[in-house]
């Protein structure tokens, strides 16, 4: 099975039903074949074929879910590009991917087209509902040629979010698309009643990843340009939404919404999400959707680009009695606590987390670090776990945010936990600075509850190690207003690393 037959196998039995709401219009499975099969045609129509590359820059859209169908009809890579990106990202991106083709919302142009040159531009329409470009694309359109698609060819490649450095493109293959969407159906128990609101941006993994089940199983999806609170909140009561996805960002704007006591939200019956939550808004979540009275349900789920990118799931059943944990692997996914040697480490010991089944073919054009992510066979995801006796697994760290100072590691996580218990702290992120002398330092950095007395540095490493061992005291403390985030809300450490890196070195 390949990714466009999940939109494909629905038309033909029940092209009635509806498949995506967009505003005001509700487009059915059959209407949406239709429109990705004349979405493959206009790319053909411009000579796009078997294993060229198409960059999109937009937010969502129709055009842009029958663009993902239509490329993978044709055996094309979809680049999905990042809207928040400047030109000298782009200019990366673009590079790297070298795509025969370019659809840009105008929103974007001056951004984008210093970084473009040389590659084909085609307006895809945004919220200045410009379709003459658009229309004279799928007018030029020719009959979809028949093309020999095999599960294992690349679909899309989704560039990471740069966490821990600069982008590099993960490559999904069909077979790794359609069976993380069986998987994650299978344990979602998703079914052709469920509504699930999708407003993740396209350049995420938590877009059409997270849409695939729903779309597979032949429910409705409503489709949103972007999250905002303000429409989402009236939306999750009108359309009866069952499912809900959300990072903690997100949730906190829900529940905090002024309208949110007054809104019907008895359609939910489960909400799921993937969070490091040290300031418990995932707890504030859990009362206010009633979901410790049974009212919905909840679960815990880890994953990343590289693989399904489901690995973990913490089910409903456990998620409160486990509190924190991710659970245990996804049907179809092996899944091991490596040291680093690669041998397997005993339950209650920290290890990384490695992973087999569902995942990616590799970084584009970029053997090296396809190795190391690859190496041995598994998917090294760079998250450290420890398991315990049942095999639930609670996330220790990065592995690369583990800290080795004077000849001990610390758990960056554990000491940003401990931080954040303090009153004072509304967020902690711990780092790791060279040290002459102890390898590495443990720096803290905060942001404030409230504007900070001169002494809180002081007293909040006093905390730390009056709470956990003495090397895991922060050397510095440094107080800021937010923290640099990517696309769903993760702390970019490197950007922190590279700003007070600098600092120290004045």
């Amino acid at each position: 099975m390949l990714v466009s037959d999940i939109v494909a196998n629905n038309a033909r039995v029940r092209g009635g039903c509806v498949a995506l709401v967009v505003g005001e219009r509700e487009i059915s499975y059959r209407q949406l074949a239709e429109l990705i099969e004349q979405t493959a045609g206009a790319l053909a129509g411009r000579g796009i074929g078997y294993g060229d590359r198409v960059a999109v820059l937009a937010k969502n859209s129709l055009e842009y879910v029958q663009l993902y169908f239509a490329t993978a009809a044709l055996g094309t890579i979809l680049v999905p590009l990042n809207f928040w990106h400047r030109t000298s990202e782009h200019a990366h991106t673009l590079t790297d991917s070298e795509p025969a083709l370019l659809l840009v919302e105008a929103q974007y142009d001056k951004v984008i087209e210093p970084a473009a040159q040389g590659i084909p531009v085609l307006r895809i329409p945004g919220p200045e509902n410009d379709r003459a470009d658009w229309d004279r694309f799928l007018d030029g359109g020719v009959t979809v040629p028949e093309v020999a698609v095999n599960e294992n060819d690349p679909h899309m490649i989704l560039y990471t979010s740069g966490t821990t450095g600069r982008p590099k493109g993960a490559m999904l293959s069909h077979r790794r698309t359609v069976d993380d969407a069986f998987a994650m159906a299978t344990t979602l128990r998703a079914h052709d009643r469920d509504v699930f609101m999708n407003y993740f941006p396209p350049f995420h993994v938590g877009n059409w990843d997270h849409m695939k089940p729903f779309l597979l199983v032949g429910a409705k999806v409503i489709l949103l340009r972007e999250f905002d609170v303000d429409t989402v909140l009236p939306l999750l009561a009108r359309h009866r939404v069952s499912v809900i996805l959300g990072v903690p960002t997100m949730l906190h704007a829900l529940i905090t919404h002024t309208d949110f006591a007054d809104t019907d939200t008895s359609s939910v019956r489960l909400l799921y999400y993937g969070a490091y939550d040290p300031s418990g808004i995932m707890d504030r979540t859990a009362d206010a959707f009633g979901a410790r009275e049974g009212r919905i349900q909840m679960a815990h789920t880890y994953g990343l680009t590289e693989a399904g990118p489901f690995v973990t799931w913490c089910p409903p059943a456990d998620v409160f009695q486990r509190w924190g944990s991710i659970g245990r692997a996804m049907p179809g996914v092996d899944l091991a606590l490596l040291d680093d040697n690669g041998n397997e480490v005993p339950r209650g010991e920290p290890g990384e987390i490695c992973v087999r089944g569902p995942r990616m073919i590799g970084y584009w054009r970029n053997e090296e670090a396809s190795r190391e992510a690859l190496a041995g066979g598994w998917l090294h995801t760079g998250d450290v776990a420890v398991a315990d006796a049942d095999g639930f697994l609670t996330i220790v760290d990065r592995k690369k945010d583990v800290i080795r100072s004077g000849g001990q590691n610390v758990w960056s996580k554990e000491v940003e936990d401990c931080l954040a218990q303090h009153p004072s702290v509304a967020e902690a992120a711990v780092i790791g600075l060279p040290d002459s002398v102890y390898e590495e330092q443990v720096v803290a950095i905060i942001v404030p509850s409230g504007q900070p007395e001169p002494q809180l540095a002081e007293e909040l490493t006093t905390f730390v190690r009056t709470n956990l061992a003495g090397y895991n005291t922060p050397k510095s403390v440094h107080f800021v207003a937010e923290f640099p985030r990517t696309a769903v809300g993760k702390i970019q450490k490197h950007v922190l690393r590279e700003q007070f890196g600098r600092e120290a070195r004045k």
